[in-house]
Order: structure tokens, then C-alpha cells, then sequence
């Protein structure tokens, strides 16, 4: 298996990557292509598997396409997966207004809800109750 590519390095655009084949702790025997690059210290990358067809222009290009897409990610702004989408603006019939027209029932429904509230009594009432 000597023929097989199992180290080298490169530049590319003022990087230097460092690449060569290794089994992965987690993974096993199975050997990776790990590789370090100049730009970040005391960090490896294991992007994918080793192929014993594997050539220096194929794993070179496989590694510059993964570390700048590592680069455009790390760039991106923070996404929050679990929060609420923020609320949309109800449409309104005039442009800039805040005004929104209700249908008749719904009115109703308001004036009633309003109603409720100005029959409970004031904080104060309740404080001087109790």
C-alpha cells in the first residue's frame, strides 16, 4: 500500500494546510483525513474518510471546500433554533395607519369585554376591603 496518499501540505490563498490519514478515537480504525491549516492554532479537522483512490487534487479540493464553508458558518449570524418567530404586523386598511377595522360581532364582543373590566373593582378598593 505505499502508493496509497497518506500525508501531505498545501497553500492555499495564505494558508497552509497540513493533511494526512488517521484512525479517529471515536470512529475507530477507520482512517480520516485529518488536517490542521495555518490560520488557527491547536485545531483538527476530520471532514471525511480516507479512500485508498483518494488523489492530492481531489482530497486538496475537498479540504479547501470544507474549511471555507467552516469559515462562512462561523461568520454567519447566530441562529436561535427554539424561539418564536417574531409577531407579523396586522394588515391594516390604510397605509401607515394603526388603525385596524373590526367586523360587527367582534365590537361587540370588545364592548362587552369592556364593560366587564370597568365593573371590577380599583386596586385600591380592593386594599382598602381587605
Amino acid at each position: 500500500m505505499p502508493d496509497v496518499l497518506q500525508e501531505f501540505s498545501f497553500v492555499d490563498r495564505g494558508r497552509t494546510f497540513q493533511c494526512r490519514v488517521a484512525a479517529s478515537r471515536v470512529t475507530g480504525p477507520d482512517p480520516w483525513w485529518w488536517f490542521e491549516v495555518s490560520t488557527e492554532q491547536h485545531q483538527r479537522h476530520a471532514p471525511f474518510r480516507a479512500d485508498p483512490d483518494d488523489t492530492y487534487d481531489v482530497v486538496q479540493q475537498r479540504m479547501v471546500a470544507y474549511y471555507d464553508n467552516l469559515l462562512e458558518r462561523r461568520a454567519a449570524p447566530v441562529v436561535k433554533k427554539w424561539s418564536r418567530p417574531a409577531p407579523q404586523a396586522a394588515a391594516t386598511s390604510d397605509e401607515g395607519s394603526d388603525v385596524i377595522e373590526m367586523d360587527a360581532e367582534t365590537e361587540e364582543v370588545v364592548a362587552e369585554i369592556e364593560g366587564e373590566i370597568a365593573e371590577l373593582p380599583a386596586e385600591d378598593e380592593e386594599a382598602t376591603a381587605a
